[in-house]
């Protein structure tokens, strides 16, 4: 991990050994940063290297190269179908994304897209990837849907996070929106300072679980404004702490990250977040990261809220969820009883917490 981190620093001054050349990359491929660690080792080190090692950096080029030829097409095709369709559709993350902050898509690892359209346009956002080929993938929850067509994976998105645990305005959002380009072809895309707090909301979410994710967050920094506090359709300080988070994460992967002049976290808070950040960063460091299930993730949301009456209020949130979403358990209970409706689910579920909580101790999953 070290050596990734100097690498990934412009700090390796000298090639490693063949078997710490091999640890690095296993590394970075866990971390969801290998080609560009590739393309890093390629630049410092490509006079240097071993025949060994340059075979396997141009087998991980191309198949990047070949990954992103996949992601970038469908997303090309996709995008084609809502502006032929005149359907207002954003563009997060995914290769547009990649090809701004690292100048190469190939050089950012994509596993799915994500398309955010508005509410109002759900149901034609999703007769149109019918239409397109994809399916529905698993149930709708509060924000999103996942579909699939063979081995592509989209997330099509009406809010930017669960509209039950964070109030964002939605409406102030898109009319920060801004209509760019991508080889040729017109993108919609987040306005800068919003693209930035969605990143830092993003890696919030997932715990900062990989590498990937920091590495995403120093080149936003260097390359989008900081959010203004109190950025209009962005309310509670949950919002102002994750960019606060998001930049000391990023600056513990890339020290050279300036403070952001418009950064308004008080001093107490501040410091609590600098204590988050060190112990996020130390776990990083000593243990491989495990995916989050939903609770794990409104639990870290109460550690980056602030004390007292905000952290209360986003408890009663996150209680509130967990007593009424819907999950694959309360799906399969239903389904005993040949219901599947989403009505019928939901009355059905508090007999299925009721029947949990009757159950002796020993007999729980």
């Amino acid at each position: 991990m070290q050596s990734l981190l100097d690498l990934l620093r412009g700090r390796m001054q000298h090639p490693v050994d063949a078997a710490e050349w091999t640890a690095l990359l296993n590394i970075a491929e866990q971390e969801n940063v290998l080609p560009w660690a590739a393309e890093c080792l390629r630049l410092l080190f490509d006079g240097q290297c071993t025949l060994e090692q340059r075979q396997r950096l141009d087998e991980i080029h191309r198949e990047a190269q070949v990954s992103n030829l996949v992601w970038t097409e469908t997303l090309k095709s996709t995008l084609a179908a809502f502006h032929h369709a005149d359907l207002p559709v954003i563009s997060l993350k995914g290769p547009c994304l990649a090809d701004r902050l690292y100048g190469d898509a190939a050089l950012r690892t994509c596993y799915d897209l994500d398309f955010l359209v508005r509410q109002a346009d759900l149901a034609r956002a999703e007769r149109l990837l019918t239409d397109a080929g994809f399916v529905p993938h698993g149930d709708a929850d509060d924000y999103h849907r996942r579909w699939l067509r063979k081995a592509i994976i989209l997330e099509l998105h009406h809010n930017v996070e669960n509209p039950r645990a964070f109030e964002i305005e939605m409406d102030a959002v898109w009319a920060r929106t801004i209509v760019s380009e991508f080889q040729g072809l017109p993108i919609r895309l987040l306005g800068p300072s919003d693209e930035l707090l969605y990143l830092c909301l993003h890696a919030v979410r997932h715990r900062f679980e990989r590498l990937c994710l920091m590495l995403d967050l120093v080149f936003a920094f260097r390359r989008l404004p900081f959010p203004a506090a109190g950025a209009r359709g962005w309310d509670g300080a949950i919002f102002e702490n994750a960019a606060a988070l998001g930049w000391m994460m990023a600056a513990h992967l890339d020290p050279q990250i300036p403070v952001p002049r418009s950064l308004r976290v008080q001093p107490r808070d501040q410091e609590r977040l600098e204590k988050l950040a060190d112990r996020l960063w130390n776990e990083r460091m000593l243990e491989q990261a495990q995916m989050l299930d939903w609770r794990a993730q409104h639990r870290f949301y109460l550690d980056v809220e602030n004390p007292g009456r905000n952290r209360f209020q986003r408890r009663w949130r996150h209680m509130r969820i967990l007593q009424t979403r819907l999950i694959d358990a309360d799906f399969s209970f239903a389904a005993q009883f040949n219901l599947h409706r989403n009505w019928q689910v939901r009355l059905l579920r508090p007999v299925r917490l009721l029947i949990k909580a009757l159950r002796p101790p020993s007999s729980l999953p």
